[in-house]
């Protein structure tokens, strides 16, 4: 989502274990055309890659008002991981609210 014309998401990194089972789909998705094309589709976003080992496979988006978002995607196959790429590029980094309405007590009448 862009604000004032400039998007919200500053760095994508992924992390993986080099290893694991859980990390396989997304060790498989790094040198894929998919993540190639999102990476030059978007080329004022920051992505990186980090190894972290034991650890299982997430996304963190880091964003422009100081917030971050993480996303598990053990297990998960490229597909899925491609559309969880693209929600937190397209999100605005702002943490959910809910939203507050005028509450109207019911009449007490006889």
């Amino acid at each position: 989502m862009a604000t004032y014309g400039q998007r919200q998401l500053l760095r994508l990194t992924v992390h993986y274990c080099p290893h694991s089972g859980s990390s396989s789909h997304v060790r498989s998705f790094l040198p894929s055309p998919s993540f190639l094309r999102f990476a030059s589709a978007n080329p004022t976003l920051e992505i990186c890659t980090s190894a972290a080992p034991g650890r299982h496979p997430r996304l963190v988006g880091e964003y422009r008002t100081g917030w971050d978002k993480q996303i598990s995607v053990k297990n998960l196959p490229p597909s899925e991981i491609v559309k969880y790429m693209h929600m937190l590029n397209n999100s605005s980094g702002r943490k959910i609210t809910k939203i507050k309405t005028g509450h109207r007590s019911p009449s007490v009448q006889r």
